[in-house]
């Protein structure tokens, strides 16, 4: 999903009060929620906007604590965003706004009364005059206005989304709905029009084959026109198969899949789909079936050990052990008459080539250099470095590398508001900007008015043609390094910034030392940056000190949220 998809808000952390609670059904509680902080409000001197909620399908992320004080599991107010900061008792859950009356000040969750975690067993005790406090939305999905029709995916949980749909009806064209439900208690009315539809389907299980199949069923029977689009949600590996059928069917600018929750081995042990492993060996077999180029293989139709290594062209006797090793992996199947098949989680993985990346892609490059990590420990060489034997800086200009990058950076889009303030004060006739995020920055700062030009790839050891020798010392450039600083050592680190100076006088770097406290992976996803920079996370102190040592000063280093500083640098 592109920038263009989405309306990004502000990110503000609002609390409010239960008014009211009523089951709508057996299996979903709705619970009315009103307050001062839904409309603009002022908090610790702050100023924020008004809540709003202009999607269908927009989510606010509720902030709960269990064995510890809510408000050290709350995360920092900005003036722009919000930061994460580490809270082992915190708990959030994702929920779709029901309605939102910004006249009356009432806003609208549905709850699905099912398990026992801790939104659902809020829920169930929540009663008038409790408190609740939550974060966002961060941003809103922008359907396409020439749309033809529309084909609604979903499960119990989808159904707040749904129901919001009809009520709202964002587009004018015929919908047809597909809901999935344990049970006939579960339904509910949806305020369809002449032309729209809805099937009931029940499973006491999400099953994603069943889905794609009604799916497809849906779609036979029925006119969508020349752009359809398809919009799904509920249990994350149940819409695997639907996301798989989409592939090659709607372009990507027209199909939204989100997966609102997660089956666990404790609730369902028997019905969980496999997950990706995480064992060194699995992840290395799988790697070597990608390289090889086993899965597309498969997909064509070689069944026998004998007829997959005569299509890769590598020897059977060598084939087998990994073919073996590839069915606990989850990837290959094996049926009665000893013929070789991909699961569905390796169809899955066939057509998602962002999660082969994860497997033979720049990030698992940087997975692989880890086994250096304790000689990286000892000596201080990075661990990049050594697996490679050449600094991750001079990687950077390998398009695969710059494009994952640039794909890991698009989430700076949703500190825009943060953003766009922080380029405005700098108050500059002329922005640049080098880094994997000096795209994405450029389409953000667009929407607030201001033009930021990215350089090209190396076109940022050579000053720019704006870049005149008067305006490299009256201040009137700016030039702006995003996201780059993170991946460097210290070496690349201080020649990437005397590289700023052939620009211009003063420089903004945007950069996340460590990741959001947040992510249930940061630390893991901290060493991988140690292993590839040498460093550890650079406070704004070490920043300021690298800038020193290259020629410039410090000004200020400003939290914009989700981990991300703005320091603003000047000459001398």
């Amino acid at each position: 999903m592109s920038l263009h998809d989405l309306r990004i808000h502000p990110l503000v952390v609002r609390t409010v009060t239960v008014a009211a609670v009523e089951d709508v059904t057996p299996r979903m509680r709705r619970i009315r929620l009103t307050g001062e902080e839904l409309g603009a409000f002022t908090r610790d001197g702050h100023a924020h906007p008004p809540f709003s909620s202009p999607g269908f399908d927009d989510h606010v992320k509720l902030v709960l604590a269990r064995g510890g004080p809510l408000e050290t599991a709350l995360p920092l107010q900005l003036p722009d965003g919000i930061e994460w900061t580490p809270a082992p008792h915190r708990e959030t859950r994702d929920y779709t706004p029901r309605s939102f009356d910004p006249e009356a000040g009432e806003l609208v969750l549905d709850f699905v009364m099912h398990g026992d975690g801790p939104a659902a067993t809020w829920a169930r005790d929540a009663a008038p005059g409790d408190p609740l406090t939550f974060v966002g939305p961060k941003s809103s999905l922008v359907l396409p206005t020439d749309a033809t029709a529309l084909v609604l995916v979903g499960d119990e949980t989808a159904l707040p989304a749904l129901g919001r749909f009809f009520d709202e009806r964002p587009l004018p064209a015929p919908a047809h709905v597909l809901a999935f439900a344990a049970d006939p208690a579960a339904h509910q009315p949806l305020a369809l029009g002449p032309e729209d539809s809805v099937r009931w389907e029940h499973m006491p299980h999400p099953d994603g084959e069943a889905i794609a199949r009604s799916f497809d069923e849906l779609v036979e029977d029925r006119d969508l026109g020349e752009r359809p689009y398809v919009w799904a949600a509920g249990e994350a590996s149940s819409l695997l198969p639907l996301r798989r059928r989409l592939s090659g069917l709607v372009a990507r600018g027209d199909r939204s899949i989100t997966g609102y929750w997660h089956r666990t081995e404790e609730a369902e042990a028997a019905a969980v789909a496999p997950a990706l492993p995480e064992a060194p060996a699995a992840w290395f077999a799988i790697r070597a079936a990608l390289d090889l180029g086993l899965l597309p293989v498969l997909s064509a139709g070689a069944r026998t050990a004998d007829g997959i290594a005569a299509a890769l062209g590598v020897p059977h006797v060598r084939l087998r052990p990994l073919l073996d090793a590839l069915v606990p992996s989850g990837l290959l199947e094996r049926d009665d008459a000893g013929a070789w098949r991909l699961s569905a989680l390796g169809r899955d993985l066939l057509d998602d080539p962002h999660a082969q990346e994860e497997f033979t892609g720049p990030e698992a490059a940087q997975i692989l250099a880890l086994a250096h990590t304790a000689e990286a420990v000892r000596g201080g060489t990075p661990a990049w470095e050594l697996a490679h034997g050449t600094p991750f800086a001079r990687t950077l200009a390998d398009p695969a590398t710059a494009a994952h990058l640039a794909h890991e950076a698009e989430s700076l889009a949703f500190l825009q508001y943060g953003l766009v303030r922080r380029l405005a004060e700098l108050d500059a006739h002329s922005l640049l900007a080098v880094g994997p995020a000096a795209g994405v920055l450029a389409e953000v700062a667009a929407r607030g008015g201001i033009a930021v030009r990215p350089l090209a790839a190396g076109e940022e050891r050579t000053p720019a043609p704006e870049a005149s020798p008067a305006a490299a010392t009256d201040g009137g450039t700016v030039i702006v390094s995003a996201l780059l600083l993170h991946h460097l050592d210290d070496a690349a680190a201080l020649a990437h910034l005397r590289t700023l100076a052939a620009h211009a006088s003063r420089a903004l770097l945007l950069d996340s030392p460590a990741p959001d406290a947040l992510s249930p992976d940061a630390a893991l996803r901290t060493l991988v940056q140690f292993g590839t920079s040498g460093t550890p996370p650079r406070t704004p102190a070490d920043v300021a000190a690298l800038a020193q040592e290259a020629g410039w000063t410090a000004l200020s280093a400003r939290g914009l949220g989700w981990g991300l500083h703005a320091t603003e640098l000047v000459r001398g």
